[in-house]
């Protein structure tokens, strides 16, 4: 992650999870709250109701993975904590990366792909 720095600090976790704004995916919850420093932090959380270490590792992996894929895209700089739902063990990459970026993009912390929007066929889109 060329220009995010990690979470570290129990007491900045605990701060974004009491007085940072959140949003819900099928697989992820993220909580983020602007960044006063010149660059982002980001902390990835999985609790043990997701599985055992070998499940919650894997899927802490694949969370990092997708950020560090959207990094480029980021809004300005945040402090974000990125926990792992329990539904989110077993699930493939694409499954959590396409999450991530619904819940980061609802957040208001992404730019737009610029790709076409899926919703709406193609021939209305020109």
């Amino acid at each position: 992650m060329k220009n995010t720095k990690p979470l570290k600090l129990n007491k900045d976790f605990r701060r974004l999870y009491s007085r940072g704004r959140s949003l819900a995916g099928g697989f992820v919850v993220v909580y983020c709250s602007p960044s006063g420093r010149g660059f982002s932090r980001v902390g990835f959380t999985a609790s043990k109701s997701v599985g055992k270490a070998v499940v919650r590792n894997r899927t802490k992996r694949l969370m990092r993975e997708s950020y560090r894929l959207l990094e480029d895209r980021l809004l300005g700089h945040s402090d974000m904590v990125v926990v792992a739902r329990n539904r989110a063990a077993g699930k493939s990459f694409a499954q959590i990366s396409r999450d991530l970026e619904y819940v980061m993009r609802t957040l208001g912390l992404l730019k737009s792909s610029g790709a076409p929007d899926r919703k709406r066929p193609a021939a209305e889109q020109l």
